[in-house]
Protein backbone atom coordinates (compact mmCIF):
# COMPACT_ATOMS: atom_id res chain seq x y z
CA UNK A 1 0.00 0.00 0.00
CA UNK A 2 1.34 3.42 -0.90
CA UNK A 3 1.15 6.09 1.76
CA UNK A 4 0.68 9.52 0.20
CA UNK A 5 2.74 12.38 1.60
CA UNK A 6 -0.24 14.35 2.78
CA UNK A 7 0.07 18.13 3.25
CA UNK A 8 -2.00 19.41 6.19
CA UNK A 9 -2.60 23.03 7.09
CA UNK A 10 -4.20 24.77 10.03
CA UNK A 11 -7.21 26.50 8.53
CA UNK A 12 -8.63 28.21 11.59
CA UNK A 13 -8.85 28.58 15.35
CA UNK A 14 -12.08 27.48 17.02
CA UNK A 15 -12.49 30.24 19.60
CA UNK A 16 -15.64 28.57 20.93
CA UNK A 17 -13.84 25.33 21.75
CA UNK A 18 -12.05 26.64 24.86
CA UNK A 19 -12.62 24.37 27.85
CA UNK A 20 -11.01 23.50 31.17
CA UNK A 21 -8.63 20.55 30.88
CA UNK A 22 -7.59 18.21 33.69
CA UNK A 23 -3.95 17.77 32.58
CA UNK A 24 -2.73 20.17 35.27
CA UNK A 25 -4.24 22.78 37.58
CA UNK A 26 -4.12 25.74 35.19
CA UNK A 27 -4.75 23.76 32.00
CA UNK A 28 -7.19 24.84 29.30
CA UNK A 29 -7.75 23.37 25.86
CA UNK A 30 -8.85 24.71 22.51
CA UNK A 31 -8.81 23.35 18.98
CA UNK A 32 -7.57 24.48 15.63
CA UNK A 33 -9.16 23.22 12.43
CA UNK A 34 -6.96 21.22 10.07
CA UNK A 35 -7.42 21.23 6.31
CA UNK A 36 -8.37 17.54 6.41
CA UNK A 37 -8.14 14.49 8.62
CA UNK A 38 -4.50 13.36 8.66
CA UNK A 39 -3.67 9.88 7.37
CA UNK A 40 -1.65 7.27 9.24
CA UNK A 41 1.72 8.50 7.96
CA UNK A 42 1.04 12.13 8.91
CA UNK A 43 -0.26 11.12 12.35
CA UNK A 44 2.80 8.91 12.93
CA UNK A 45 5.10 11.76 11.90
CA UNK A 46 3.27 14.11 14.25
CA UNK A 47 3.45 11.69 17.17
CA UNK A 48 7.13 10.81 16.72
CA UNK A 49 8.26 14.39 16.13
CA UNK A 50 6.21 15.60 19.11
CA UNK A 51 7.82 13.01 21.42
CA UNK A 52 11.24 14.23 20.32
CA UNK A 53 10.64 17.83 21.46
CA UNK A 54 8.30 17.71 24.46
CA UNK A 55 10.70 17.11 27.33
CA UNK A 56 10.46 20.61 28.85
CA UNK A 57 7.11 21.83 27.51
CA UNK A 58 3.82 22.32 29.29
CA UNK A 59 2.17 22.81 25.92
CA UNK A 60 0.45 19.73 24.59
CA UNK A 61 -0.71 19.22 21.01
CA UNK A 62 -2.78 16.26 19.87
CA UNK A 63 -4.38 15.35 16.56
CA UNK A 64 -8.05 14.57 17.12
CA UNK A 65 -9.80 13.79 13.84
CA UNK A 66 -9.47 16.85 11.63
CA UNK A 67 -8.47 19.10 14.52
CA UNK A 68 -5.39 19.96 16.47
CA UNK A 69 -6.15 20.07 20.20
CA UNK A 70 -3.93 22.45 22.19
CA UNK A 71 -3.59 22.26 25.94
CA UNK A 72 -2.13 25.41 27.43
CA UNK A 73 -1.77 27.12 30.77
CA UNK A 74 -4.01 30.10 31.44
CA UNK A 75 -0.99 32.43 31.47
CA UNK A 76 0.62 31.19 28.25
CA UNK A 77 1.34 33.57 25.40
CA UNK A 78 -1.35 32.27 23.05
CA UNK A 79 0.11 34.06 20.03
CA UNK A 80 3.39 32.15 20.54
CA UNK A 81 1.49 28.88 21.08
CA UNK A 82 -0.45 29.31 17.84
CA UNK A 83 2.67 30.37 15.92
CA UNK A 84 4.46 27.30 17.27
CA UNK A 85 1.53 25.06 16.19
CA UNK A 86 1.63 26.48 12.65
CA UNK A 87 5.39 25.95 12.46
CA UNK A 88 5.15 22.46 13.92
CA UNK A 89 2.48 21.42 11.39
CA UNK A 90 4.72 22.69 8.59
CA UNK A 91 7.63 20.75 10.06
CA UNK A 92 5.48 17.61 10.00
CA UNK A 93 4.58 18.26 6.37
CA UNK A 94 8.29 18.33 5.54
CA UNK A 95 9.02 15.13 7.51
CA UNK A 96 6.00 13.06 6.43
CA UNK A 97 7.64 11.56 3.29
CA UNK A 98 10.20 9.90 5.59
CA UNK A 99 7.39 8.37 7.66
CA UNK A 100 5.53 7.27 4.51
CA UNK A 101 8.65 5.35 3.50
CA UNK A 102 8.90 3.85 6.99
CA UNK A 103 5.31 2.64 6.88
CA UNK A 104 5.76 1.18 3.41
CA UNK A 105 8.93 -0.65 4.51
CA UNK A 106 7.18 -1.96 7.62
CA UNK A 107 4.32 -3.19 5.46
CA UNK A 108 6.76 -4.95 3.09
CA UNK A 109 8.46 -6.67 6.03
CA UNK A 110 5.11 -7.74 7.51
CA UNK A 111 3.98 -9.12 4.14
CA UNK A 112 7.24 -11.06 3.71
CA UNK A 113 6.79 -12.45 7.22
CA UNK A 114 3.18 -13.46 6.47
CA UNK A 115 4.31 -15.24 3.30
CA UNK A 116 7.05 -17.04 5.24
CA UNK A 117 4.57 -18.13 7.92
CA UNK A 118 2.12 -19.40 5.28
CA UNK A 119 4.95 -21.34 3.62
CA UNK A 120 5.88 -22.97 6.94
CA UNK A 121 2.23 -23.78 7.68
CA UNK A 122 1.91 -25.48 4.28
CA UNK A 123 5.10 -27.47 4.89
CA UNK A 124 3.99 -28.61 8.34
CA UNK A 125 0.56 -29.57 6.99
CA UNK A 126 2.19 -31.65 4.24
CA UNK A 127 4.41 -33.39 6.76
CA UNK A 128 1.45 -34.02 9.06
CA UNK A 129 -0.58 -35.34 6.13
CA UNK A 130 2.18 -37.82 5.27
CA UNK A 131 2.40 -38.94 8.90
CA UNK A 132 -1.41 -39.19 9.19
CA UNK A 133 -1.51 -41.33 6.03
CA UNK A 134 1.27 -43.53 7.37
CA UNK A 135 -0.54 -44.07 10.66
CA UNK A 136 -3.79 -44.76 8.79
CA UNK A 137 -2.08 -47.47 6.71
CA UNK A 138 -0.64 -49.10 9.83
CA UNK A 139 -4.11 -49.44 11.32
CA UNK A 140 -5.48 -51.01 8.14
CA UNK A 141 -2.70 -53.65 8.07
Amino acid sequence: MAYPAQHIEITGIDVNSVEKDSSFATAYAFTMQLSEMPNEAWTLAFSEEWKAITAARKLQLDVVGDRLRCIVSEGDDLRRVIQFAYEFVERINQRVPYYCAQLEERERREEAYRREVEKHIAQIRARLQAIASEFGQRRAA
